[in-house]
């Protein structure tokens, strides 16, 4: 069994005194405390209200850009606008184009290729707005650190409106307006917006309005670009869930219906793993285009046959990374420099499913992880990382070895040749060993609360659904509960088991998903188990879903 380490937080004075003051109970109290809420932000917190957002216009450069449409418009200006191929950047493209539809013939949205140009704005998008005669470009989710492909604009006598979420590397992008909530000279308050919540704001800005309705989108947004569920990404989120159960939206509408999930109960998981993966699949292994399209269009019949479509490429995409990772894996175990970093690289891998593999790498691994696939002499690569490695801050020290990078704490490209790999091999691991511990290379599970099953009832189960939505940041409550026997063998249910516990005084139903904790669980007489709450809807009784188990008495 993959060995865990478990960050066991204990109930703490100041809990008891919030539990006291704000009429919760100390274990809510005690999982807020957990997960960095101030006590100022603490009603905001638990009640999601859409009135507290912070107001569009303290965004930087917000009122030079919504002046410079307004005037693109008036003069009749031709107007490109420019999106990643992801979910984030394709649903703030939908988003945009709730203003749009009002002067479509002004318009033009472009999604680069990700084989063919790679991410964000690129000298080939700069070319194509010369040639059709373009004057301003408007990029969404991307443009932060594009500061040549910028000036070439400028050169070309195109203003470029940046709005973007992404860390700047050097210097202050000189986009004619550059609105991103991480410039370092940037008031607004909340820094962590996804490019979906940004193209929102942006919206409302533009239209004076509030607009709800596009909401949905911006749900899309933020789960797929797995950004920080606190503070305005929450409100965000919880309304979003709210408008996307009930939208009429014809792209909604035909991704529940080719994906089987019922609208009205759309969860974040159905949005992470069920919906968002489909979105992606376009652009992954065809062009994101036609997920943009399955957006933008108001035929239902069109958007119906788009969304299949996607299913189709969801398929392919699976298949293309099932070999990838194979062949990656054969190559991590034949090469011992893989220590502190797995740097795995082959020939014309599909670059639209490199940060999967990558992802997977690092979960197995638990280790920062990168996939490069080579073209010639020059690669293009995914990377993924663990919670004690700012993979920006990795690659920054390891630059000299690079032809170009960007990306977030948790996840980044990279362009390389061929010849400086093992160089960078090198530097990233020596990084890797010098800025950790070995403790930071085990897996940790973060454990809010040591429980009785005394403790355990469905009036907690209710009061932890307060927390809601889960996510970055914002992760399911986890408890542990020591010295547990079995009340009788696991039976087989669905896609895993059931069995009775208890610890001496009470006894619960669990959940086994993993077959290495059926395992444990089988031969042990008495162990610790780490579980999350849920309800068996059934006989209205709390569940126990098992996410880790130990021998009573060791250590980890």
């Amino acid at each position: 069994m993959k060995r865990r380490i478990w960050k066991i937080k204990e109930v703490t004075p100041q809990a008891k005194l919030l539990s006291q003051k704000h009429n919760i109970s100390v274990y809510l109290a005690q999982i807020l405390l957990n997960r960095s809420i101030e006590e100022k932000e603490l009603p905001a917190f638990l009640s999601h209200n859409i009135e507290s957002l912070h107001s569009p216009f303290l965004l930087p450069d917000i009122q030079k850009a919504i002046r410079r449409i307004e005037k693109a418009i008036e003069d009749k200006e031709k107007i490109i606008v420019v999106g990643d191929y992801d979910v984030d950047g394709v649903t703030s493209l939908a988003i945009f184009n709730e203003f749009v539809k009002g002067h479509q013939n002004l318009f033009s949205f472009y999604i680069p290729h990700r084989v063919n140009e790679g991410y964000g704005l690129n000298t080939d998008v700069i070319e194509k707005a010369k040639k059709d005669n373009q004057t301003l470009l408007i990029a969404f989710d991307c443009g932060t650190n594009s500061l040549k492909e910028i000036e070439l604009a400028h050169s070309y006598g195109i203003d470029a409106i940046v709005i973007d979420h992404h860390h700047p590397k050097e210097g202050l992008n000189k986009a004619y307006a550059f609105i991103n909530p991480k410039r370092s000279d940037c008031n607004y308050p909340f820094k962590d917006l996804s490019a979906g919540a940004l193209a929102f704001k942006f919206l409302q800005a533009l239209t004076k309005k509030d607009c709800s309705e596009a909401l949905d989108l911006v749900a899309l947004s933020l789960v797929c670009d797995v950004v920080p569920l606190k503070g305005e990404n929450r409100i965000l989120l919880k309304e979003g869930l709210r408008v996307l159960r009930v939208s009429k939206r014809p792209a909604i509408e035909a991704l529940c219906k080719v994906a089987k999930i019922r609208q009205e109960n759309i969860s974040t998981f159905h949005i992470g793993y069920i919906l968002g993966p489909r979105i992606n699949a376009s652009g992954r292994v065809a062009s994101a285009h036609d997920s943009l399209q399955m957006f933008l269009s108001e035929d239902r019949g069109n958007v119906l046959n788009i969304a299949l479509k996607l299913q189709e490429y969801n398929l392919k995409r699976k298949a293309i990374e099932m070999n990838i990772l194979k062949e990656a894996e054969q190559k991590i175990e034949q090469d011992a420099s893989n220590e502190y970093a797995i740097v795995v690289s082959g020939e014309n891998w599909h670059s639209g499913v490199l940060g999967i593999v990558a992802s997977r790498l690092a979960d197995k691994y638990y280790r920062p992880s990168f996939v490069i696939s080579f073209d010639d002499i020059s690669g293009r690569g995914s990377a993924r990382s663990i919670h004690s490695v700012h993979l920006m801050e990795a690659l920054k020290e390891c630059a000299s070895s690079l032809s170009g990078y960007g990306g977030h704490k948790k996840a980044a490209g990279l362009e390389i040749f061929k010849e400086g790999l093992e160089e960078f091999k090198q530097r990233i691991n020596t990084y890797i060993k010098n800025n950790t511990k070995p403790i930071d290379l085990i897996p940790i599970l973060d454990i809010d609360l040591r429980l009785n099953f005394s403790d355990v009832s469905m009036g907690l189960i209710e009061e932890l659904e307060r927390l809601e939505p889960f996510g970055e940041e914002n992760t399911k409550p986890m408890f542990i509960s020591c010295s547990i026997c079995k009340k009788n063998k696991p039976k087989r249910i669905n896609s895993g088991y059931s069995i009775w516990l208890s610890d001496g005084e009470k006894t619960l139903e669990g959940a086994i998903y993993d077959k290495e904790i059926l395992e444990v669980i089988e031969y042990a007489e008495n162990f610790d188990i780490a579980y999350s709450l849920d309800k068996n809807n059934y006989h209205n009784e709390p569940l126990l879903v098992i996410r880790d188990v130990r021998l009573s008495g060791s250590e980890i």
